[in-house]
């Protein structure tokens, strides 16, 4: 398999205790903070693609519920701490909808 052979154990290991260490702490801000931190290693350990593993770090409102709990899972980490940092995070981009005119209610004469 050469996801196996391109990962480094010992450098995935490292990456995802600090990664745990970052949650606990409260050091990780936004999502790109994790993202980068040795990417081919998560991206095997997460078993997404680059493209969607790009995506969803970069704007952490494309996380699944799953992905949400498959990094708690191959981290240690509560997922809670991590969704704290996904919804913050995606608040500041979201962008409210306007339904008022689904609202409205017709005259009935």
């Amino acid at each position: 398999m050469t996801d196996k052979k391109r990962v480094n154990p010992k450098t995935l290991k490292n990456a995802l205790k600090n990664i745990k260490s970052r949650f606990e702490t409260g050091t990780v801000t936004k999502m790109d903070d994790v993202g980068s931190m040795y990417k081919t290693g998560l991206i095997s350990a997460m078993g997404i693609g680059h493209d969607g593993y790009v995506t969803k770090f970069s704007a952490p409102e494309n996380f699944t519920v799953n992905d949400l709990l498959k990094l708690a899972d191959i981290t240690d980490t509560d997922v809670e701490l991590i969704w704290e940092v996904v919804k913050r995070q995606a608040k500041k981009s979201y962008k409210k909808r306007d339904i008022s005119h689904l609202l409205k209610e017709e005259d009935s004469e």
